[in-house]
């Protein structure tokens, strides 16, 4: 725990669409934190963005990790870049915000547990914000208080209006799946034992080396199955949905709670653009828990490197799955 009024938070990655979002989010509303240091590889755009907040820019992520003048990171770089630079800020004793996923490999994602470990204390929280959703907590303690019963199914939907030319048929799993997989795991308090893949028609919307949409079906240890649709070109909106049934009953997560309006000869209600219209309120309350854990203020600690590592298992076997057709074990 770091005992201190102010932890100077130090943002690599800060002018990509979730750095800024973080960035601003320490800046501005934060509690017991302050935007110290900035770095992202465009060094014009990155001044532009640091001046109103008053950080400092670094010449590169090393200096970033190193400054005195820094006492926690968050890592919100590209996917790839998230475990190599984990590591660092673990070797250097600073604790580390890491945007989702840990790792995009397995491999890589062991580099930050086994780093963790030698460390001796824990150092990582991982950017796992649904956790952090009202709506998703109102699920958790209804399931929990047992009041339906035992769960027996989940249905969920991931719906993107687009994503970049590049992006590949194995991130649908490690960059937009990943939710599920960890919602899943925390909502049941289990992890998942085996995992497959099943390709509909694609989109015309969708790159010519990328399938899409996906259907991820997943089942817990207890036998629950869970099965998520996976649109990254969706064209309409950004949409997020997810059913429990249990025994007893069922548990809806609220459609997005935006007026309705009737007008001449329709009916419609506003569909969010992305990601930043639908969990506003997480992304802040995950920085917060994760500041007032480091000021002493929080005893529970946010999903760390094993959780992490749990998404990366489960992430690799479906990778796998969508290569063989078949139903895949998870296992490390």
């Amino acid at each position: 725990m770091m005992q201190k009024k102010e932890i100077a938070v130090g943002v690599l990655g800060a002018c990509g669409n979730i750095g800024r979002t973080h960035a601003h989010n320490i800046a501005t509303y934060v509690d017991g934190a302050r935007l110290a240091a900035v770095y992202d590889l465009d060094a014009e755009k990155t001044t532009a963005f640091a001046e109103p907040y008053g950080a400092k820019v670094m010449d590169s992520a090393e200096a970033l990790i190193a400054s005195p003048e820094v006492d926690a990171v968050l890592i919100a770089s590209w996917d790839g870049t998230h475990a190599d630079l984990a590591v660092k800020c673990i070797e250097a004793g600073k604790p580390v915000f890491c945007e989702k996923p840990l790792a995009t490999t397995l491999e890589d994602a062991k580099k930050v547990v086994e780093a963790e470990r030698a460390a001796g204390k824990r150092l990582v929280q991982v950017g796992f914000m649904r956790r952090f959703d009202p709506d998703y907590i109102k699920m958790k303690k209804i399931l929990d208080s047992g009041e339906l019963g035992a769960p027996l199914m989940a249905h969920c939907i991931s719906r993107t209006r687009s994503h970049p030319a590049h992006h590949t048929t194995a991130q649908h799993i490690t960059n937009i799946a990943i939710h599920e997989i960890d919602i899943c795991r925390w909502l049941l308090g289990e992890d998942l034992s085996e995992v497959s893949v099943r390709f509909p028609r694609s989109t015309q919307f969708a790159g010519p080396e990328l399938k899409d949409p996906q259907l991820v079906l997943m089942q817990s240890e207890s036998g629950v199955l869970i099965d998520v649709e996976v649109s990254g070109n969706s064209y309409y909106g950004y949409e997020i949905l997810c059913e429990l049934v249990c025994e007893k009953g069922t548990i809806r997560l609220p459609v997005s709670a935006e007026p309705l309006v009737r007008s001449y000869l329709q009916c419609a209600q506003a569909i969010p653009e992305d990601w930043t219209n639908r969990f506003v309120t997480a992304y802040r309350a995950e920085l917060q828990h994760w500041v007032d854990h480091l000021r002493g203020l929080a005893a529970e600690p946010g999903p760390g490197t094993q959780d992490g590592y749990a998404a990366c298992v489960a992430a690799e076997a479906l990778i796998h799955a969508q290569q063989t057709g078949q139903w895949e074990p998870v296992t490390a």
